[in-house]
């Protein structure tokens, strides 16, 4: 008699269940598309430096990020730093940062208290809906994140840190709100050795 070859197969889609359960839980939890960049050490520079990043949320990519966003026509990182392409520092002083490049403009703002009010901005190109358009993000109010800075010894030069939430997306040319993404970016960044403007002390 031949035996019933039914029984040999549960095991095995079981264990194809179990890999891919496994290999879904990996992307969840171990694969991060746009990984938090390392926050620099305050007074590592030799000269100006800063870095900053937007972190989408899962949900607002593709397949909710289980895979590579370059599969779908996506940047995997967004955002800038010291070396980008027309990268400049506009204004450093206890209650506003302003830095930028040639596709990029962040305005941090500060209120009394130092903490992060809700007219802090960054504009940056994204593909959305199927074209590149230029969008403008601002946190909720009141703002949910945190600022921090301090001057480095012996010197007018601030570095620092911050992690903001920008739950408010809209247009840049025409102010339309986009409602989206269902959750909040992550503004990520960090500065050193950025000169004080003339006259302001740490807030």
């Amino acid at each position: 008699m031949t035996p019933d070859p039914k029984p040999s197969r549960i095991p095995r889609r079981l264990v194809l269940l179990a890999a891919f359960i496994g290999v879904v839980f990996f992307a969840v939890v171990a694969y991060r598309p746009d990984r938090p960049v390392a926050t620099i050490v305050p007074g590592s520079s030799s000269g100006p430096a800063f870095v900053v990043q937007i972190i989408r949320p899962r949900l607002g990519l593709p397949l909710g990020g289980l895979l590579p966003p370059q599969l779908f026509g996506l940047e995997a990182h967004l955002g800038f730093d010291s070396d980008s392409t027309g990268a400049l520092i506009g204004s450093v002083g206890p209650g506003r940062l302003e830095l930028g490049s040639a596709d990029w403009v962040l305005v941090i703002v500060l209120d009394d208290d130092g903490r992060v009010a809700p007219d802090t901005q960054v504009v940056f190109e994204l593909e959305f809906e199927g074209s590149l358009r230029r969008i403008r993000c601002r946190p909720r109010d009141p703002a949910v994140g945190t600022f921090s800075a301090a001057r480095l010894p012996d010197s007018s030069e601030l570095s620092g840190s911050f992690d903001i939430e920008l739950a408010r997306s809209e247009d840049a040319e025409t102010g339309t709100p986009l409602g989206w993404p269902p959750k909040p970016f992550v503004l990520h960044g960090s500065f050193d050795r950025l000169l004080l403007d003339t006259g302001a002390e740490e807030h």
